[in-house]
């Protein structure tokens, strides 16, 4: 069965930077996965079913529609320009609207546009705690791309700032490749269906061992040692052995 990703996008026309940027980190994810089946979603068609799902609480058949693509989807990739600082407002209410488990261990590519450099830190600032939120799983690298990262040659720049974008987005498509190899061998949500009520799940499988040896450790204390004792008296005068403080 072909691996699918869908790049979403909350780019405002067709051929914008926002656009671009996702099918190429989708094509990128694709080819590291040996030829995966990609598509690229626009949100601005979407406009008014996720405007009206925000205020009634209900999605639109239309928008129901996008929510399913996502979830049979096997990776994302999100991609927003930045206005004033900030994602734009379309990117965001789709994620608000978007039920929080369709994302849940779902591997997410994060990326974002704009006119200016200064604006690159705003991936880490405002959307990685948004996918953290809904449980998304997302490559440690993000991809920012400023008008001068397109190649594009301005004052004190020599246009070839273009070959690290490049670079940045196979990154990017290796890493979110590797993520959906790992969770489609052992899916986090599986394993935590799967574990008994209250053990703790996590990545490693021994984790669960391990956390239940420091609980045992830590519910039987041991005594203290005399000699640490006369060690703990030399160096502070005003030690006081905890049974005695509690006499």
């Amino acid at each position: 069965m072909t691996m699918k990703v869908l790049a979403v996008t909350g780019g405002m026309s067709d051929g914008s930077a926002s656009v671009h940027l996702a099918t190429e980190i989708a094509r990128a994810a694709a080819e590291a996965m040996g030829g995966a089946a990609t598509e690229v979603v626009s949100l601005r068609p979407y406009a008014r079913d996720i405007a009206d799902a925000m205020v009634t609480g209900f999605p639109s058949p239309h928008l129901e529609e996008l929510f399913t693509k996502v979830e049979q989807a096997d990776a994302i990739v999100a991609v927003t320009p930045i206005y004033n600082a900030l994602p734009s407002g379309l990117f965001i209410s789709f994620f608000d609207v978007l039920p929080e488990d369709v994302l849940r261990s779902k591997p997410v590519a994060l990326g974002a546009t704009g006119g200016s450099p200064r604006h690159s830190l705003i991936i880490e600032h405002s959307m990685r705690p948004l996918m953290v939120y809904l449980h998304a799983v997302v490559p440690t690298t993000a991809v920012y791309a400023a008008t001068e990262d397109w190649g594009a040659p301005g004052v004190g720049f020599d246009a070839t700032a273009g070959q690290t974008l490049a670079q940045r987005i196979q990154r990017e498509g290796a890493e979110l490749a590797m993520l959906l190899l790992l969770e489609s061998h052992a899916p986090l949500h599986a394993r935590e269906a799967e574990a008994p009520e209250g053990t703790r799940t996590g990545v490693d499988g021994d984790r669960n061992e391990a956390v239940s040896q420091a609980e045992a450790t830590r519910s039987k204390p041991e005594k203290a040692n005399p000699s640490e004792l006369e060690d703990a008296t030399k160096y502070f005068p005003d030690f006081v052995d905890f049974e005695k403080l509690m006499k």
